[in-house]
C-alpha cells in the first residue's frame, strides 16, 4: 500500500512538473461569440508574457483574441481574454472596454474643442454597438472634435474618452 501511495505522489508532482506555463498560444475570431473550437490559432510557438502584435490582421477588419496558457508537456489550458489595447490607422490607442454589463457608446461633437463636455451635442439616437460612427451631419473642409462615452445596462456613462480631432473631407 505505500509503494502504491509513494507512486502515485510521484505520478502527480511529474503531472505537476510537465504543466509549467512556458508561455501562451494566441487565438482570433471574426465573431466572438463563435464557440472557441473554431478560433484561429495564430501562433505557431508560444510566446512569452508580453506584447503581441498581429501580423496577418486585415485594415478594417474587426478581431477578436483569446489566449490559452501553452504547458511544457505541450497541452493548453481553456481560453482566457487577455487585457487588450488596439490602435487605429490614425495611431490613437484604445484600451479594453473594462464594463462588465457593457450596453453600448454614446458619441458627442462638437466644432469647439473648448466648449465644456455636457455642452457636445450627442450623435447617435440609440446605443452604438462598436466605437465605429459615420457622421452624417458634417461640413466638408470642418475640423470636428469628437469623444466617446460606455454606457452599462443601467444607463450610466464612463469617463469621456480621449477627445480627437476629425476634418472633414
Amino acid at each position: 500500500m505505500k509503494k502504491r501511495l509513494k507512486n502515485k505522489l510521484k505520478k502527480n508532482l511529474i503531472g505537476k512538473i510537465e504543466r509549467k506555463i512556458v508561455g501562451f498560444h494566441v487565438y482570433r475570431s471574426v465573431n466572438e461569440n463563435l464557440p472557441f473550437v473554431f478560433w484561429e490559432r495564430i501562433t505557431d510557438e508560444p510566446i512569452a508574457e508580453g506584447d503581441f502584435n498581429d501580423p496577418t490582421a486585415s485594415v478594417g477588419e474587426r478581431y477578436f483574441y483569446k489566449l490559452t496558457q501553452a504547458f511544457a508537456d505541450g497541452s493548453e489550458s481553456a481560453p482566457i481574454v487577455p487585457k487588450t489595447t488596439y490602435t487605429d490607422h490614425a495611431g490613437n490607442q484604445f484600451s479594453q472596454n473594462p464594463l462588465a454589463d457593457f450596453a453600448g457608446y454614446n458619441i458627442y461633437r462638437s466644432a469647439d474643442k473648448t466648449v465644456p463636455l455636457e455642452r457636445w451635442e450627442k450623435r447617435n439616437a440609440e446605443l452604438l454597438p462598436t466605437t465605429e460612427f459615420k457622421d452624417e451631419g458634417v461640413t466638408s473642409g470642418e475640423i470636428y472634435f469628437y469623444y466617446i462615452r460606455a454606457v452599462d445596462s443601467k444607463g450610466v456613462e464612463s469617463s469621456p474618452s480621449e477627445i480627437m480631432r476629425v476634418i472633414r473631407k
